[in-house]
């Protein structure tokens, strides 16, 4: 995925709008909750409802679970390692390397496109360059079983051998992200793309890791699906995790959105925090809608929890102005203060 865009329900939803033709059930409607909303007390709105959330996470494992790549009818599971909209594929990890398929973010469309590179580093950037294997794929098609799309076609690489190829997707490859979680002590470090895997990785730090106090965010490219990223980011909060960004560290957009969920938010001179508008609801950009949309409601409500009734409001609105939702906005050290570092 570019690092520099926030992407919301049409990517994390493309597999599933292809697959069955049309809006998936997953999609919320707006949805409020109890108390009333007095002049004190907005009411409280969520595109995923926190009742929903045990269920969504369910399906989601229920869907990631059938992914799998077959090669010459061996099996692999494959996990997400990251996504890129403009080139307009996903790459996934197996036990010998990395997979790339095509996939249209924008047009919600797979591609008959696929390639293998077996490899000994776990590092995508260095794959290319320690291939112990480069399988081209061609004759790819594409079908549809229930929410599943399935690439079938052949593998070949430069010793003109040929393998059969199964690949089945769907949706939870997009909606995952690729976070990677790794605990040191009291510190827990998270990289990658959030998705509803993070949701799941920081429930089970949660339950299973007491010692932990403060969440370390590394390199952070946005988020994949807003909605979960709320509730990741109530999880952080609710277990009064800190949260921290160091020097070297870059996050942005969703990135940023979890960084205000800490009890605690400890930030050093020199990490890159990254903030900028999203896209698009009914062909207009966040910034482009009036304060008073519908549409803005359940950040707003996210970040009222986050940073107060006041100044939840103020940066949710200073983001989206700050730079169009195909550029970023570096915070500078004098608007961290203002907005993340004060006390709420």
């Amino acid at each position: 995925m570019n690092t520099i865009l926030k992407y919301t329900c049409p990517i994390a939803l493309a597999l599933a709008l292809v697959a069955c033709g049309g809006s998936n059930s997953t999609k919320s409607e707006l949805i409020t909750t109890a108390p009333e909303p007095t002049a004190t007390q907005p009411e409280a709105v969520y595109n995923l409802h926190p009742d929903d959330v045990a269920e969504y996470v369910e399906e989601f494992k229920y869907k990631y679970d059938q992914l799998e790549l077959q090669i010459d009818g061996v099996q692999y599971d494959i996990s997400v390692h990251s996504t890129d909209v403009e080139e307009k594929v996903v790459y996934a990890s197996y036990e010998k390397g990395f997979l790339s398929f095509g996939f249209d973010f924008i047009e919600g469309v797979p591609l008959a496109k696929l390639y293998v590179i077996e490899t000994g580093t776990e590092d995508l950037g260095a794959a290319h360059k320690e291939v112990d294997a480069y399988l081209a794929g061609y004759d790819i098609s594409i079908e549809f079983d229930d929410d599943n799309a399935i690439y079938t076609g052949r593998l070949n690489n430069i010793t003109q051998q040929d393998f059969n190829v199964r690949l089945v997707v769907n949706d939870s490859v997009v909606s995952s992200g690729s976070t990677t979680l790794a605990i040191e002590g009291a510190v827990a470090t998270v990289k990658g793309e959030l998705g509803t895997k993070t949701y799941i990785q920081i429930q089970d730090l949660v339950n299973n890791n007491p010692e932990v106090t403060t969440l370390l965010l590394q390199n952070i490219g946005g988020s994949v699906d807003d909605d979960i990223n709320s509730h990741t980011g109530r999880l952080i909060r609710n277990a009064q995790l800190t949260t921290k960004v160091e020097k070297g560290s870059r996050i942005y957009s969703g990135g940023v959105d979890l960084f205000a969920s800490g009890y605690q938010r400890l930030y050093e001179s020199g990490a890159i925090v990254g903030v900028h508008s999203w896209c698009c609801e009914s062909g207009k950009t966040a910034d482009q809608l009036s304060e008073d949309d519908p549409a803005h409601q359940s950040q707003l409500t996210y970040f009222r929890e986050m940073l107060g009734d006041e100044l939840g409001p103020e940066f949710y609105f200073f983001t989206i102005n700050a730079a169009p939702f195909d550029s970023i906005h570096e915070m500078s050290d004098e608007e961290m203060r203002k907005y993340l570092l004060k006390d709420d």
